[in-house]
């Protein structure tokens, strides 16, 4: 690093006066908090459970609101600024500070910016040939939350410069969660953080490329920078399992970000709770995006024609009103039901249609006869008439989600219609339970969802803004319409890697993915520069690629460290414990990665050791280890009820979770797509 004691004297002195100013912020806000907490218990004082006057409202409000921007204001015991730009000019040019949050002094000057805010973009964007107005930009190295030096980059001189600093970051040994990359996002990722909030955007990305960091980035900066709108529809990010929710939870909140909820799929369409579990066969019907043909026919199905209530072209439907008595053609009824049908987008909405249109046949009629328009009263009057209530029934029955799953699963015929012509006759036998109950599963119950969302439109609150969807790849058809419904007119960021599929209905293109989830007008981009996985791990993944059956280009790394060794032995468990006693001895986290059928065997042999994590095959994407210990890869392929191929492509997740070393034991022969 290049710098001058008193200048980097002159930075950490800035560094502490910046700290003392985000304290003395955070003191204001907790301040104000107080009062609006007074002023709410206040306003609660001496009125009924109903009664909620405005003062109160607007002190909750207000409360809610300052306790959001404490949290932001947290020193989480990191370094306040990375970065610093100089732009063109002569003394008086302007320079900022880049950082993770806002923070000014006591005359609102800023002394850093937010690395969201739209000057900051020139941090990330600006090169040796195209400066775009700055003249120097300046990297800070830290631990923690101390400045331990810096360093310069003269755009001027219209020469590339490698920062070293940068590259120590990018290489830093895993302590835990995931981290944010807030101090080395590369051009490219910024380019797709900033993009506007109404883009939907699809994201191929190789290992080590940061798709993961990319999308929550990304939420973070639409969150400040579209905060009016996002801030009241919500920002939802969607994971493969817990355990990568667990491993990124605290990645928004050093951001400045706590709003946003980060849910499994199976947590969101509440399928977590499903008690029962299906056939393999049976799960992949049941996940199919032909089953939302089947759902749509099962509700829509009900609906019938004017005969179906006895109305025939020489009877019509009699309506008794008091002393008049009313009659509707069948013409004129099969006219509203299809008008309905043609122009309702649920089916509760539909039958209303129609109920309608009865009222509005029978007040033209007695516009005639009487002379006068009846009132609101009456339409309410003749809807409660038993001929008109029995029509509906008939024609249009109320329906409820529950009792057409029940009704499709348990009814051989009325599945044989809701399925014919979309199913085989064997596939469709698989939607029946084995006996009589009804134990429901988690394919049932996006079903259901699919059902319900024929009956009636969702709430608005179960709708968000932006949706960013993490290992989309996985998601099946059925899935990605649950969380299609959820999005509303929201935007999408969509993340993931074809050749990490590994799921049975894993997509293996991402256009038809994209439509599953709602999406049409949609900004592909491919990212294959790795910058957290080493040259020699990518080089071993890259030989079974072309193996797993997707079109996806090799991924390359930036990284010419990193180091990979095989160790083989009769004794696996052994054998692995003694990969993991080597990696311990340098920093950073350990992964062991196993056949998920291995993993209780070798527990037994692994010390006792935070730094270790034991992990199956099947959970490991999405995370990352200093050092990984992959046991028995020919094992990891042969995943046992799946689609031929994820075993596969669990593997070459396996390999693929090391951002510094990689040791592969094993005791039967490799996998030949593991060969040259």
């Amino acid at each position: 690093m290049s710098y001058g004691t008193d200048e980097l004297r002159a930075e950490i002195d800035y560094h502490e006066r910046a700290r003392s100013h985000m304290a003395e912020m955070h003191r204001s806000t907790a301040d104000t908090y107080g009062r609006h907490e007074a002023e709410f218990k206040e306003g609660s004082r001496g009125r009924g459970g109903g009664d909620v006057g405005p003062d109160k409202e607007l002190a909750f409000l207000m409360a809610k609101s300052t306790t959001e921007r404490m949290a932001d204001l947290t020193d989480h015991d990191l370094a306040l600024f990375f970065g610093r730009i100089w732009f063109d000019g002569d003394s008086t040019g302007e320079d900022y500070h880049i950082g993770r949050r806002h923070i000014r002094d006591e005359r609102s000057t800023p002394l850093v910016l937010d690395w969201r805010a739209p000057v900051a973009e020139h941090f990330y964007r600006a090169g040796a040939h195209d400066r775009r107005g700055v003249a120097k930009r300046r990297r800070f190295g830290f631990q923690g939350a101390r400045l331990t030096g810096f360093e310069d980059e003269d755009l001027r001189l219209g020469e590339e410069v490698a920062s070293d600093i940068l590259t120590a970051e990018i290489e830093r040994p895993r302590t835990g969660p995931m981290r944010d990359i807030v101090a080395t996002i590369q051009p490219e990722q910024d380019e797709l953080i900033r993009r506007a909030a109404a883009t939907t955007m699809c994201v191929q990305g190789a290992p080590g490329t940061g798709k993961t960091a990319v999308g929550l980035h990304r939420a973070a900066w639409l969150l400040y920078n579209y905060a009016e709108h996002l801030h009241k529809a919500g920002v939802l990010v969607v994971g493969p399992n817990e355990g990568f929710l667990a491993y990124i939870a605290n990645v928004l909140p050093t951001l400045g970000e706590s709003s946003v909820w980060q849910v499994t799929v199976q947590q969101l369409t509440k399928a977590d709770a499903a008690a029962g579990t299906d056939a393999h066969e049976a799960a992949m019907v049941k996940h199919d995006a032909r089953m939302a043909l089947v759902c749509e026919r099962a509700v829509w199905g009900h609906v019938g024609r004017a005969r179906d209530g006895g109305v025939t072209a020489d009877e019509g439907l009699l309506i008794t009103d008091g002393g008049w008595r009313w009659r509707l053609g069948a013409n004129y009824l099969d006219g509203a039901i299809a008008t309905a049908r043609e122009h309702t987008r649920t089916y509760d909405a539909g039958r209303k249609a129609v109920e309608d249109a009865i009222v509005q046949g029978v007040r033209r009629q007695a516009e005639i006869r009487a002379g006068h328009s009846p009132d609101n009263r009456w339409a309410t009057g003749l809807k409660r008439t038993d001929a008109v209530k029995d029509f509906l029934e008939a024609v249009w029955p109320k329906l409820n989600g529950k009792a057409v799953l029940r009704k499709l699963y348990f009814d051989a015929a009325f599945r044989a219609d809701a399925t014919r012509g979309i199913l085989t006759e064997d596939e469709a036998a698989l939607l029946a339970p084995k006996g009589r109950a009804l134990k429901t599963t988690a394919a049932d119950i996006l079903i259901a969802d699919e059902i319900e969302s024929h009956l009636r439109l969702p709430k608005p609150s179960d709708s968000y803004g932006h949706i960013v969807i993490d290992e989309a790849q996985d998601l099946s058809p059925m899935q990605c319409r649950a969380i299609a419904r959820r999005s509303g007119q929201g935007s999408l960021t969509v993340l993931g890697d074809l050749a990490q599929g590994t799921t049975p209905w894993a997509a293996a293109d991402w256009k038809d993915q994209m439509a599953h989830l709602g999406k049409s007008d949609v900004e592909h981009t491919e990212l294959t520069t790795g910058f957290r996985v080493p040259g020699v791990i990518i080089e071993l993944a890259n030989r079974v690629l072309p193996h797993l059956g997707v079109d996806v280009a090799p991924a390359r790394s930036i990284r010419s460290d990193g180091s990979l060794d095989y160790i083989e032995a009769a004794d696996l468990a052994a054998a692995v414990a003694e990969g993991v006693a080597k990696a311990l001895a340098e920093p950073g986290l350990v992964g062991v990665i196993a056949a998920d059928h291995r993993i209780g065997e070798l527990r037994e042999a692994l010390p006792e050791d935070g730094r270790v994590e034991l992990v199956a095959a099947s959970l490991s994407k999405g995370l990352e280890f200093d050092h990984v210990v992959v046991a028995e890869p020919a094992e990891i392929t042969e995943s046992p009820g799946d689609a031929a191929g994820v075993g596969l492509r669990h593997l070459y997740v396996a390999l693929t979770r090391a951002v510094s070393r990689l040791t592969v034991v094993h005791a039967r022969p490799l996998p030949p797509q593991m060969g040259e």
